[in-house]
């Protein structure tokens, strides 16, 4: 304990946690000059009033490792591979900044598009804005731009989710209204529970909602976190959820026949009249010509996208007059959303009546036979659910009547996660449609897709709009990137990610997969990386089976990657290692920027944090993007960059940046304030207040009624662009699961369930434990030792029935193998609440690098279970399977 006397300083800073992307608003206390406690934000909505999770409060141990980077680091070793000793050589800077410069210059003179950039989703806000895409601007040419490669947390956590609920929500997730939802249902999802999105706001919130007597209903392979605390836990087979939500849709429309048909009508294009192709009827026929949107950052070419201009809008049925009328006509008395038609000799449907017709295959005993989940439970909870949700019920809310629908039900990894992403994810979506609960009172809300602006200066705002064919817009997804509608049509540009072709996959799995080759090959795409720029991405251990992994990154002659730590991936094959500075050491502005993808939801106050050093970094730590900036200054590159930040944040004049302008870190962070808030409002005073906040209003809370737009329950859009995959695949040779390209949601079963030698008869699954995120947080004392004293964290889960059928028991070492090859190993953990017919491995642990002594060794690496190529992805996401068949075979100790 230090005397009274001997303390010079003892000083409260505020700022946001980096040890996951909730980034939670934080107070960090400093005496003399060290940081002795982090601790959360009483009056902040960003967090739970206080509180933080387990990684917050040792973030510490962090900042203070022994282990971190501290100098520029040169590969010696020209071997590379796992397990590789790289040899390292400490370097200078300016070395280090040089060889960098002169290989990127070489480069973007023959093409650009062999620069790999590949960035970290811990922290995707400053990741993005420092990193990726000045990065990707600034290292474009008229021959073309860099590609991006997310290494593992996009392909595995929400490249069919994210998509989803941008066309649903206009955001990158959805959440229960917790405060006034009475009844919830999660699929594969951790909402309050594990990591994630506003992970300790919704922890608060589902702990209150409980509490108050919401009840939880989890669909699950384990009982663990979200079942754990749930209501009622339902054991699921993994990748079947599909199923089970369009049996519970067909109870209630088909069976009950109880829904909200005036939500369908007004707010769904259920009520679009469909032709015997599948598609819209227009008012001026087919579509000729395709639709035109922005390209990248919406400063690339014009890319053709689904749907129809202005002057050819689809046709809906007006029940009052008995015509045809273009589905905004303010004249229309009455949306027919079921029949059947005949507009111009073509007889057509309603969507809504096409998905009503279709949900009937989907019987409970059909999805009970697929999940293994009781048809009685299917229909309960179908019934539960519908009363809950409380059809008809409106609620004032500030004065403003609003639809009232306190029932929800949300996915995320876990329901997800396999090959046939896309249509779950849009399932949940369509059964919270059916009852009218997307963005109201109670229902499933997206995190905050409209803000009206900072009072005082009115920026910061934005909003959904109506957009092609009447559906929901927006230009603020995740970041100011325009949102996933219209979904581009396919067409051949010779991408090597494949995205041209996979037009409705965020990210593309294509960089570490073991086909990659003979993909490119069979579509005549001749490429190959020169250089990998990687920040705080350990794909070695993140994306799948290591061993494929691998075998790309040897094929890539030049790897920078920026750490805190060396790792698999950097000793294995970085040829240069950069020092990082993590979230104490650095001044950020960006991360309070995502509102729509960590902000507080319903009617929790804005609130808009900075982060700040609360310790100067060691001098040889450098900031990335000052690091990136300097590289792109040398390569001549800082006016396209200013021109990146200044369309980024919308730069008023009087903040715009000059071409040729350069400015620090807390420079920038002082521009973008100002302009955001007001000149008396910069770093400054962030430095000494910490955050603003702002009531939110209720059109912004519950912003669907008050925005005239809608969403799809029908999916159009699958016809135009499912046409144009099997030409172009077809043309290739390369075989694609052509049946999920259907405008009808629809449960499709992976390669998982369809596995023929019996000796793999378990499904091997992998969660996210609250004690980690990826891969890094194993190294941190705290987080390890509870996790050593949780039985679940480093054991690998097995049902006790199944495990003594087995001849297993606690403790003992078994490995797992799975029908893609892929071994892993650990010690297993029998428990009575998991499914008999699957295993589980937490989080994204068994480290083997020297650097992490503290992580080295420690759990299972689920992820080597993996494949990783076409045959394992969902054909319209590319998300990848997060889950493998497996077989046990106990080894001795």
């Amino acid at each position: 304990m230090l005397e009274r006397a001997n303390i010079k300083e003892d000083v409260i800073l505020h700022s946001q946690c980096g040890r996951c992307y909730a980034q939670c608003g934080i107070r960090v206390r400093r005496v003399n000059g060290v940081a002795v406690r982090i601790e959360g934000v009483p009056e902040s909505s960003l967090g739970p009033e206080g509180g933080l999770c387990g990684k917050g409060s040792s973030g510490l141990q962090v900042l203070y490792d022994p282990n971190r980077l501290n100098r520029p680091l040169r590969r010696t070793n020209p071997e590379k591979g796992l397990h590789v000793d790289p040899k390292w050589k400490e370097i200078s800077w300016d070395d280090a900044i040089e060889e960098i410069v002169n290989k990127l210059r070489d480069v973007i003179e023959d093409d650009p598009k062999k620069i790999l950039i590949q960035g970290t989703t811990c922290r995707p806000m400053r990741n993005t804005t420092d990193f990726l895409f000045p990065l990707a601007v600034g290292l474009s040419s008229e021959k073309g731009a860099p590609c991006g490669w997310p290494g593992g947390g996009g392909l595995h956590c929400g490249n069919g989710a994210h998509e989803n609920t941008g066309m649903i929500h206009a955001s990158w997730s959805h959440v229960p209204d917790f405060r006034l939802c009475d009844y919830a249902i999660y699929f594969g999802a951790s909402k309050g529970h594990g990591s994630g999105h506003s992970a300790m706001i919704t922890a608060r919130l589902a702990a209150e909602a409980k509490s108050r007597g919401m009840k939880l209903v989890v669909f699950d392979p384990i009982c663990n976190f979200a079942g754990g605390k749930a209501s009622e836990w339902i054991p699921i087979i993994p990748g079947t959820d599909a199923a089970v939500v369009l049996a519970m849709a067909n109870i209630i429309i088909n069976e009950i026949g109880v829904y909200d048909e005036n939500y369908v009508a007004l707010k769904t294009n259920g009520p679009y009249l469909v032709g015997p192709d599948g598609r819209y009827v227009r008012e001026k026929g087919p579509m000729e010509k395709p639709v035109m949107v922005p390209g990248f950052l919406g400063m690339g070419p014009p890319v053709p996208a689904v749907g129809g201009g202005e002057d050819n809008k689809p046709l809906v049925w007006d029940a009052s007059e008995n015509k045809a009328k273009v589905y905004d006509d303010p004249t229309i008395g009455e949306y027919a959303i079921h029949g059947e038609f005949e507009v111009s000799g073509i007889k057509c449907k309603p969507g809504f009546q096409l998905l009503k017709d279709h949900l009937k295959t989907y019987t409970p005993d059909y999805a009970s036979r697929v999940s293994s989940v009781p048809a009685d439970t299917i229909r309960r909870i179908a019934r539960e659910f519908l009363e809950a949700a409380k059809i008809g019920a409106t609620i004032k809310v500030q004065g403003h009547e609003l639809p009232y629908r306190p029932a929800a039900a949300v996915l995320f990894r876990g329901g997800q996660g396999h090959e046939n992403s896309h249509h779950t994810c849009l399932a949940v979506s369509m059964l919270n449609a059916v009852v009218g609960n997307c963005d109201v009172p109670g229902g499933a809300l997206g995190w905050p897709a409209r803000c009206l602006g900072y009072p005082e200066t009115g920026r910061l705002g934005f909003e959904p709009y109506k957009g092609v064919d009447g559906m929901i817009e927006t230009d603020n997804f995740y970041t100011r990137l325009h949102g996933p509608w219209p979904p581009h049509l396919p067409h051949r540009a010779n991408d090597p990610s494949l995205q041209d072709i996979f037009t409705l996959a965020p990210f593309t799995f294509v960089f570490g997969s073991s086909d990659q080759e003979e993909l490119w090959k069979k579509l005549g795409i001749k490429h190959n990386f020169e250089v990998l720029l990687s920040h705080g991405c350990n794909t070695i251990m993140s994306l799948a089976n290591p061993e494929v992994t691998a075998e790309t990154l040897k094929k890539m002659p030049f790897i920078v990657v920026w750490e805190l730590f060396n790792n698999e991936l950097t000793e294995g094959f970085a040829d240069i290692v950069l020092p990082d500075t993590c979230y104490l050491e650095e001044p950020s502005w960006v991360e309070g920027y995502a509102f729509n993808f960590n902000h507080a939801f319903g009617m929790d106050d804005w609130c808009y944090h900075v982060i700040q050093p609360v310790v100067e970094p060691l001098p040889e730590r450098r900031y990335m993007g000052e690091v990136v900036r300097d590289i792109l200054d040398r390569l001549g590159k800082t006016p396209r960059v200013n021109g990146f930040y200044n369309k980024f944040c919308d730069f008023d004049d009087a903040h715009r940046l000059g071409p040729e302008e350069r400015l620090g870190q807390t420079e920038i962070c002082d521009r973008v304030l100002k302009h955001f808030f007001g000149e008396e409002k910069g770093w400054e005073y962030f430095r000494k207040h910490g955050f603003i906040k702002w009531p939110k209003k209720v059109e912004e809370a519950y912003w669907r009624p008050f925005i005239d737009a809608r969403h799809v329950i029908y999916l159009e859009y699958m016809v135009d662009i499912g046409e144009k995959v099997r030409e172009i695949t077809q043309e290739a040779g390369i075989k694609v699961r052509l049946e999920q390209y259907t405008p009808l949601i629809s449960w499709f079963p992976c390669s998982i369930h369809e596995v023929g030698d019996s000796e793999y008869d378990l499904y091997c699954f992998s969660y996210r434990d609250i004690l980690h995120t990826g891969s890094h947080t194993m190294e941190q004392p705290w987080l390890n030792e509870a996790s050593e004293m949780n039985p679940y964290t480093y054991n690998i889960t097995m049902n006790a029935d199944t495990g003594r059928k087995k001849g297993l028991a606690d403790g003992d070492l078994i490995e797992l193998e799975s029908s893609t090859g892929g071994r892993a190993s650990g010690t297993v953990k029998l428990m009575e609440g998991q499914h008999p017919r699957t295993v589980g491995i937490a989080a994204c642990s068994g480290h083997w690098t020297r650097s992490m002594p503290i992580a080295t060794g420690k759990g299972t690496h689920f992820d080597a279970l993996m494949a990783c190529d076409l045959d394992h992805v969902d054909p319209v996401s590319l998300n990848i399977e997060t889950a493998a068949k497996v077989r046990v075979r106990k080894l001795d100790a």
